[in-house]
């Protein structure tokens, strides 16, 4: 750089002056680890050499003999590491062992041994880190400072492997498992850091936790909208707020009577004094532990703006958490709200590394706003949300789900919208889950009707289920579910059938055979007298699965560790699947095993009867479309029992009987039963 200012003019010095060469670079970075003792400041260094040379890294990441001289290199460094007392600041010994790695050897880059020395100071000084971040919150990132990766194991809290492993660069260079480099999508929104709920929100997911979303109203009737749609519709709010507070405060006793520990309300179902007042449930013992209680409408700040605010209430936490929408509807309806010209998305941080955000509605269809939150690290998602589909909401929660293993859970509401150009009226799902363990990492649900309810979701097993509210005000009490029907005495043919299965396969009844190549695993072939014979349960298996997609199965699947025999594995994956009471069955017997050739089971077939089957749980929508009772010696003729159905049946019509197949192994276990129910057939008297 020169100024020209006349005759003999002279070079100018940049007044900062820039590291060109990689040896300045080099230079300048082991000055620094020599004299910094925060662990966290000295992985931020590291990084940003690591992403100004990645192309360096990209070429020898995947040499196996630079890898191994990489960790030749770096032993020296660990032994100190490990040997060294767990103080929160690098010792002078600890800074001299990392400033003299960072030289080239053996053909191997100083950027590649910096990449190992921040991943070695990630994982030995991980708490350092933790409490780096803790001592700066609320801490606001600019592009290059570092941020906290949430690591929780998503698989210590749900029975299924992950459908979609979180996804990264092959090699990405400018992050530990721990700490990450803030890219350019910290200059598109305000991220700041929250760990003020660190201790209150640990445990925060287990394998026990239930997420419910309430949806309180109907239809779009119950709030007091302008009558032209085109005018700005400010506030929104019920039009009858003592009842919307009464189904309200029904509708979290059901979500806490069902376990849930985790609630959701939709936006705009509340005013902010009843927001206030729901924080009263995570005050008590048997309320959930975190609530976000809807949005509302309100004027607030200098200068004053009509604000779309969601706020949460957490147990042991007195304050409040919230969040101003910053993406207003327009269409169907215009929402006068004036957000912030540079919007603030709060991360708040578990002391277990859960990364909770709130979003509200619209907020998650930006795509910037979902891809700065995958940045952060956000892997549980609570959003409100009044949207007439939640269809578009599908890919951009997908992605939530997949790149970070995210929890999310959006509440939907009202059940009907009515269009106001043809009077059409809409049903959207009431909900959408976001798991790891869906196929599609994406699950609408929908309800039967356009009451309200809750829909739930059990995080261990990705088991989601709908319930709709009863025509009290008060919530369902423990103990209160109708018993199931005693078991009648069995008909001949099933008495028959039962004897054939004891004299030819009473010692297979016992345990279920040792695992070698192949998983055990059992299914429930349900039998019930239909008008013309015997009835069987099938599920159709929903369209995303891997195995046995859209197709008619008996309800079934692996031995869990608890299951005692492979009767004990099919009652509780018939329960798990369907919702059916195995106090409601009587079990006959069972048949040989045999190998499943598509998911590689070895597979046992468990025999049952019942008068009339009880199905008191939900349907696990994740896995069943719906269940079925069809004639076992012609399936698909049309036919349908009157019995106890679970609330996802399905009506046996033409066009929905004649698209599934049956699965391979269930059109096996169907010819082996018909042909043993020949020896006996329903009807006939014995001689």
């Amino acid at each position: 750089m020169t100024t020209e200012t006349g005759p003999g003019a002279v070079p100018c010095s940049p007044c900062v002056a820039r590291l060109h060469s990689p040896e300045e670079r080099l230079h300048y970075l082991r000055a620094r680890v020599l004299e910094e003792t925060d662990p966290l400041v000295t992985v931020t260094h590291l990084l940003h050499l690591c992403r100004d040379e990645h192309r360096v890294l990209w070429a020898q990441a995947a040499d196996p003999d630079i890898r191994a001289a990489v960790t030749s290199l770096v032993a020296p460094v660990r032994v100190i590491a490990e040997s060294a007392a767990a103080h929160a600041e690098l010792d002078e010994p600890m800074r001299a062992a990392l400033a003299g790695a960072l030289v080239a050897a053996d053909g191997v880059a100083p950027v590649t041994i910096a990449h190992a020395l921040a991943l070695l100071v990630d994982e030995h000084y991980r708490e350092h880190l933790v409490a780096s971040f803790h001592r700066r919150s609320p801490y606001q990132p600019a592009v290059g400072d570092p941020i906290p990766l949430g690591a929780p194991d998503i698989r210590s809290v749900m029975d299924m492997r992950p459908t979609a492993p979180p996804w990264r660069l092959a090699n990405r260079f400018d992050e530990t498992r721990h700490v990450r480099l803030a890219g350019e999508w910290a200059t598109q929104f305000r991220v700041v850091f929250d760990y003020s709920l660190f201790g209150a929100l640990q445990g925060i997911v287990t394998k026990d936790t239930i997420i419910a979303t309430c949806h309180p109203n109907r239809g779009l009737d119950d709030f007091g909208l302008p009558a032209d749609p085109a005018l700005a519709a400010f506030p929104i709010q019920a039009t009858d707020p003592r009842r919307q507070h009464q189904v309200i405060e029904q509708l979290i006793g059901m979500a806490v009577h069902a376990g849930a520990s985790i609630v959701v309300l939709p936006e705009l179902c509340v005013s902010e004094p009843q927001a206030r007042t729901l924080q009263q449930w995570v005050r008590r013992d048997d309320g959930p532990r975190l609530l976000i209680a809807g949005s509302y409408h309100h004027v607030s700040g200098s200068p004053r703006r009509r604000r779309n605010t969601a706020i949460g209430w957490v147990r042991g936490y007195p304050g409040q958490l919230t969040h101003d929408k910053h993406s207003p509807a327009e269409y169907p309806i215009n929402e006068d709200i004036q957000p912030e010209g540079w919007p603030e998305l709060r991360i708040y941080i578990s002391a277990d590394g859960w990364h909770l955000a709130i979003a509200i509605c619209r907020d998650l269809l930006n795509p910037q706003a979902v891809h700065t939150l995958s940045e952060a690290g956000a892997n549980l998602v609570l959003a409100p949300a009044m949207s007439e589909r939640l269809t578009p909401f599908t890919g951009q929660i997908a992605h939530l789900v997949g790149s970070g293993q995210a929890l999310v859970a959006m509440a939907n509401n009202p059940a009907d919208w009515i269009d106001a150009h043809n009077h059409d009226v809409h049903h959207p799902a009431r909900a959408l889950f976001g798991h790891p363990g869906l196929g599609q990492q994406t699950r609408l649900v929908a309800s039967p009707n356009s009451e309200p309810g809750i829909a739930t979701m059990h995080v261990h097993s990705a088991l989601i289920g709908w319930a709709s509210a009863d025509d009290g005000t008060s919530p369902p009490h423990r103990g209160s579910t109708p018993q199931p029907p005693s078991p009648n005495v069995l008909p001949q043919w099933a008495q028959s059938l039962a004897t054939t299965l004891q004299r030819r396969y009473q010692a297979l009844a016992q345990h279920l055979p040792d695992p070698l190549r192949l998983r055990p695993a059992a299914v429930l072939v349900l039998l019930t007298d239909g008008p013309t014979g015997p009835l069987v349960a099938l599920t159709e298996r929903a369209s995303d699965l891997t195995d046995y997609p859209g197709r008619l199965t008996f309800p079934g699947g692996g031995q869990d560790p608890a299951d005692t025999s492979a009767v004990s594995t099919a009652l509780r994956e018939a329960a798990e699947e369907t919702g059916l009471d195995p106090a409601s069955v009587h079990v006959l017997g069972v048949l040989p095993s045999m190998t499943d050739p598509e998911s590689k089971f070895l597979v046992t077939p468990v025999l049952a009867w019942s008068a009339k089957p009880h199905y008191p749980g939900p349907v696990n929508v994740a896995e069943v479309s719906c269940v079925r009772q069809l004639p076992l010696s012609g399936i698909g003729a049309r036919q349908n029992d009157d019995g106890d159905l679970p609330a996802a049946s399905c009506l046996p019509d033409s066009a929905q009987l004649g698209q599934p197949r049956l699965g391979v192994l269930t059109a096996a276990v169907i010819d082996i039963v018909l042909a043993l129910l020949d020896r006996h057939p329903p009807g006939r008297a014995e001689k």
